[in-house]
């Protein structure tokens, strides 16, 4: 199992428009690949402020790949705001193997 985390920073008091994207994308990954991935949405508690982070387990990096590449090509995520911009201020993905849940 594979945990991806898509970590961004969003210019002040953008990050609320942000997890509604998030939550909107998520709902298109579903309908778009007919899987039922798992997908959570985070905001700062501590650390830099105004942080958003969405985390999506998968098989491996292969369906990742496959994921991501539905969702890119899907019309509707094409014309929400996450593919034309929200306000970011920095971003990045980080791949980790998931060893151990319960």
């Amino acid at each position: 199992m594979v945990v991806v985390r898509i970590v961004f920073q969003t210019k002040w008091g953008k990050a609320q428009v942000a997890v509604d994207e998030f939550k909107r994308a998520a709902e298109m990954m579903r309908r778009a690949t007919g899987t039922n991935t798992h997908v959570r949405i985070y905001t700062d508690l501590s650390g830099p402020f105004h942080t958003v982070v969405q985390e999506i387990e998968v098989e491996s990096l292969a369906k990742w790949e496959q994921l991501r590449a539905a969702m890119f090509s899907n019309p509707e995520f094409q014309e929400s705001e996450l593919s034309s911009g929200l306000e970011f201020e920095s971003g990045r993905t980080e791949f980790y193997t998931l060893e151990q849940a319960w």
